[in-house]
């Protein structure tokens, strides 16, 4: 019988197209191909193919267009992107650390880009870059309410009305509560807070004055916003007023009654003078054959006032008067202020008919002694 010997067949030796694409490796009675990455058996096992990566799937470049190349793909990145170094990604670029972006200010890095910004009080321009400074007082008319504003760069600063202050940045005016800043503000009242004010609620007998701080007191008795007495005094005192009577007058001050100070003997008059009362005083008059003010009265001296006084005698000065003493023949009247002849002298004289004999003048007073 005859034996044959089977040989294997190098397949890869034999046809230098096998594998195409690929590495070919024989085998016992096969062969056995390798595609390298990025490529796949077609033709039956027979060749290599390259694989579309970009085909098979949508998210190998989600921040780039992905273009297939033999065995792998490759990125092609967006704007603001730049490739990996596989170039099988794409990454983001950091404008901001190349001179800033180009900002003036601040730049803040995004996603496939980057943005400017200004600080406060700026506003960013048509250019996206530069920044200019924002006048907030003519956009803002009302911006420090009750105040005056002031721009400044980059912001602005209130100058307050009076009542109002500037908070601690100065931008904005607040309401000044005197009330509590000065509890002494309305003494003798109460104080009430306004917006940019107050307002003193004064007690009984207080008024508020101009240009006077808190509440004055009342001056009822200038005003006439009194009752007293016609004939009283009225005193202010504070808050309210007092009546006191004028002197000569007793009384609360609201009522008063004429004081006699004659018959209470509450008077200067001179021991020799009278008193007489008057509406709320009295008045001193030195009584007959005194003179003076009534205060002091000093004695008159009749006699040497009027020297015909007591005629037919001798005029004799005494306290508050005079008295006559009179001649041989007369006799004083019943108040001693005169002389008068004696009663029975004209009888005896027609009796012993004197005017027809020779006048005896001794004969004449004797007879007038007997009598």
């Amino acid at each position: 019988v005859l034996m044959k010997n089977c040989m294997d067949v190098d397949e890869c030796a034999r046809d230098p197209l096998m594998c195409r694409g690929g590495t070919c490796t024989n085998t016992d009675g096969s062969y056995e191909c390798r595609c390298p990455t990025g490529h796949e058996l077609v033709a039956k096992g027979t060749a290599c193919e390259d694989i579309d990566e970009c085909a098979l799937s949508d998210s190998l470049c989600p921040h780039g267009q992905c273009v297939n190349v033999i065995g792998a793909f490759q990125c092609s990145c967006h704007a603001g992107f730049q490739g990996m170094p596989d170039l099988q990604g794409c990454v983001d670029i950091n404008e901001c650390q190349v001179r800033n972006g180009g900002c003036d200010v601040h730049c803040v890095n995004t996603e496939g880009s980057f943005r400017c910004g200004c600080g406060q009080g700026y506003l960013l321009m048509p250019d996206g870059r530069t920044c200019a400074d924002v006048d907030e007082c003519e956009e803002n008319p009302d911006i420090c309410d009750r105040g005056q504003c002031t721009n400044t760069p980059g912001g602005h600063r209130c100058l307050c009305y009076d009542g109002f202050t500037a908070t601690l940045d100065m931008t904005t005016c607040v309401d000044v509560n005197e009330c509590d800043f000065n509890p002494y503000i309305c003494i003798h009242g109460i104080c009430e807070n306004t917006k940019g004010s107050f307002v003193c609620h004064c007690q009984p007998g207080y008024v508020v004055r101009k240009g006077a701080t808190g509440c004055s007191d009342v001056n009822e008795c200038e005003l006439g916003g009194h009752n007293c007495d016609s004939h009283a005094s009225c005193l202010n005192v504070p808050g309210s007023f007092s009546c006191r009577c004028w002197p000569g007058w007793v009384g609360d001050g609201f009522g008063c009654q004429d004081l006699d100070e004659c018959a209470l003997r509450e008077h200067r008059c001179s021991p020799r003078a009278d008193c007489h009362n008057t509406p709320g005083s009295y008045r001193c008059a030195c009584r007959q054959g005194f003179s003076g003010d009534g205060y002091s009265c000093e004695d008159r001296d009749e006699c040497a006032e009027d020297m015909d006084l007591c005629e037919s005698g001798q005029c004799l000065n005494v306290p508050g008067g005079f008295r006559c003493e009179c001649e041989m023949g007369f006799s004083p009247t019943e108040d001693h202020r005169a002389c008068q002849a004696h009663p029975d002298l004209f009888q005896l004289l027609f009796a012993w008919n004197i005017f027809s004999l020779p006048f005896n003048f001794n004969s004449f007073v004797s007879l007038v002694d007997s009598t």
